[in-house]
């Protein structure tokens, strides 16, 4: 073989180990998804415009999106592979409309497949939510962020609109990772055993309004006149989002056996535990299952005086635990076990004792009104939203690349593999 012939040729099968053997910065996880995972989003058809990408997607709701269209100021498709986790597109909620309000995308366990809502609903006891976020560097404010949660499978709706009323045990089930304005993140659960506010703000006709509409889903005051709001559950030391920075945050919820507090929740930060408890009773019965997720940004009118950007992409939905370390295909490489193991985090010693949420902030009474989020809107709100150029040929070139021969041929394969990766 031909001096030059053999470099080409070895040139050619390197370059080609390169694409085929390494991770490709441009590949989605959602080529390949693996096998608990019920839903992928790299947003990645966000070229087709909003309406007919959210039509092909698997979101079931959108909060932001009046008579179906997206409102560009509080939900949009951002094509900028800078904002981009990998690939081009992403998902933002900007909040730089007038009253600087947030935006949400839900997503259901629809039992027949079709992603609508009011479906009826395909049921589990444990789900993992993945999503990698970016805060802008101005960001200081949301009032709720990831949720998993679920209602019965003929009952769609009973997971909206329960902020204020302790559950039943049998209506809705849910809890959210969120955080606070100096970005420590933290579990915002409601349950039957979970602690209420009564008294002082919590009276007289406030407090027998947020009742009344509690007695209407069938969720009474049965402890008298009371308020509840998501109970907190903190890791200590705090863990804390960082901003202008892709984080993969992935958190999980898994039921109780009814009759028992054996349930449980625990969040992973770039897959460190960040915290996780336990001893948790959500349900009585066994037909209230988790069958939703809930990607937020959730802000209402007025309660910031600012913009409050974010980005999401590559969000997964799985029954599975995901892990952040993915190749295609490969599901998780280090996740670990359902509750732990990874270092940073916070042990499940602090049960179903939780502080409860004050009213105002991040977690208190929500406006009514507002379509808000899907599992704790206001007991008297309204409903929610219907939903490389060719070398040269000159020989005084030192690093061409031969045209002809065999490295030619196995360019080809390479530039071949490369445009079949990118997204």
């Amino acid at each position: 073989m031909h001096r030059r012939s053999r470099t080409s040729w070895i040139l050619g099968t390197v370059l080609l180990g390169l694409v085929l053997g390494s991770p490709d910065a441009d590949a989605s996880p959602c080529d390949e998804p693996g096998s608990g995972w019920l839903m992928c989003e790299d947003f990645e058809a966000g070229g087709a415009g909003w309406t007919d990408w959210y039509a092909q997607s698997d979101w079931t709701e959108c909060d932001g999106c009046p008579d179906g269209v997206n409102d560009p100021n509080r939900i949009r498709l951002e094509n900028d592979p800078a904002l981009a986790h990998d690939g081009s597109w992403s998902v933002t909620m900007p909040g730089s409309d007038d009253s600087f309000r947030g935006g949400t995308l839900r997503f259901a366990t629809c039992a027949d497949g079709e992603q609508n809502a009011g479906c009826t609903l395909q049921g589990h006891d444990r789900l993992y939510f993945q999503t990698w976020v970016r805060l802008d560097q101005d960001h200081d404010y949301v009032h709720h962020f990831l949720g998993l949660g679920g209602s019965r499978p003929d009952a769609y709706w009973d997971a909206n609109g329960n902020a204020g009323c302790r559950p039943n045990g049998e209506r809705w089930a849910g809890t959210r990772v969120d955080l606070n304005p100096e970005h420590e993140l933290f579990f915002y659960t409601y349950y039957p055993g979970m602690n209420c506010d009564a008294g002082g703000y919590c009276s007289g006709d406030y407090a027998q309004g947020i009742c009344d509409g509690c007695a209407d889903r069938d969720m009474p005051c049965t402890n008298g006149l009371e308020c509840c709001w998501g109970n907190h559950f903190s890791p200590e030391p705090p863990v804390v989002l960082q901003t202008e920075t892709w984080t993969c945050l992935e958190m999980m919820m898994e039921l109780n056996t009814p009759g028992q507090a054996d349930g449980s929740m625990a969040f992973w930060v770039d897959d460190a535990l960040g915290h996780e408890a336990d001893g948790l009773a959500w349900r009585d019965v066994a037909d209230l299952q988790l069958n939703r997720a809930m990607l937020e940004h959730y802000i209402a009118a007025g309660d910031t005086d600012h913009a409050n950007q974010v980005w999401f992409d590559d969000v997964i939905v799985s029954t599975e635990r995901i892990g952040c370390s993915l190749t295609p295909g490969g599901g998780e490489t280090d996740g670990g076990s359902s509750t732990g193991g990874a270092e940073g985090g916070s042990g499940g010693d602090d049960g179903p004792s939780a502080t409860t949420g004050a009213p105002g902030g991040d977690d208190g009474p929500e406006p009514a009104g507002d379509s808000g989020s899907s599992d704790d809107g206001p007991a008297g709100s309204s409903g929610p939203s219907t939903p490389p150029d060719a070398a040269t040929d000159d020989a005084s070139s030192g690093c061409r690349v031969p045209t002809e021969g065999p490295a030619a041929w196995m360019l080809g394969v390479v530039l071949l593999g490369l445009r079949r990766r990118r997204r």
